[in-house]
């Protein structure tokens, strides 16, 4: 396993869970933090082993969440805890791991992608913006939290983490809206996105870069 890819250990995600976690970002001042409002269907885009599961219940009992994964041995430890737990209106699913990230058609499309500590770790988190910007209708919103950029003595190391600044720098480039920032807690900050008036909704066409690739192969 790669030191970029540190989100795979077993002890990283259960630190996620810890509380450790909870004393440095608590989460009440990330409910406060963001607007809710509006909310059916929240996915939960790289839940790790759900440190906000009986969060979600709490505050919004009648609200559906999704929660997406890539690495499939977490799913199973969720399903485990929704039976064990009795966490109700939970439905965990399986994302293949793409640097463009889109919601699979089956998931009811949602008003709020809510993504904590998992934007840091894709190559380009302006690039993942994208695409789950365009995995909600027009107006829907991102939610990000993510690791400042400072030495902490625990988490990712500080060259894994990626500025507060930087992350509204990629957003921005994507045409992409931050309608809020600001530190959380010491530790961690907290972005608001949406796609801009000049963000045009769709899916790449990818044949005119097929095209340039095929190029090689021509003799």
């Amino acid at each position: 396993m790669s030191e970029t890819e540190y989100y795979r250990s077993q002890t990283y995600q259960e630190y996620l869970l810890s509380s450790h976690r909870r004393d440095v970002c608590p989460p009440e001042d990330v409910y406060a933090f963001f607007n809710w409002k509006g909310l059916t269907n929240l996915v939960d885009f790289g839940s790790g082993l759900g440190f906000y599961f009986q969060e979600f219940r709490k505050w919004f009992p009648h609200v559906w969440v999704w929660a997406a994964e890539c690495q499939q041995d977490i799913i199973d430890k969720i399903l485990r805890r929704k039976l064990m737990e009795g966490i109700e209106q939970l439905t965990p699913f399986y994302m293949d791991q793409s640097d463009h990230p889109l919601l699979p058609e089956w998931v009811p499309v949602p008003e709020i992608i809510f993504a904590s500590l998992s934007l840091s770790t894709f190559p380009n988190p302006g690039l993942a913006m994208d695409g789950l910007i365009r995995s909600m209708k027009a107006g829907g919103r991102l939610f990000i939290i993510d690791w400042s950029k400072t030495e902490s003595g625990f988490g990712p190391k500080i060259n894994e983490k990626i500025s507060m600044d930087k992350m509204k720098f990629l957003a921005e480039e994507y045409k992409l809206e931050v309608t809020k920032s600001g530190r959380i807690s010491e530790h961690f900050y907290g972005l608001e996105v949406r796609a801009s008036s000049n963000f045009i909704y769709g899916y790449y066409d990818l044949k005119e870069e097929e095209d340039e690739d095929s190029a090689v192969f021509k003799l």
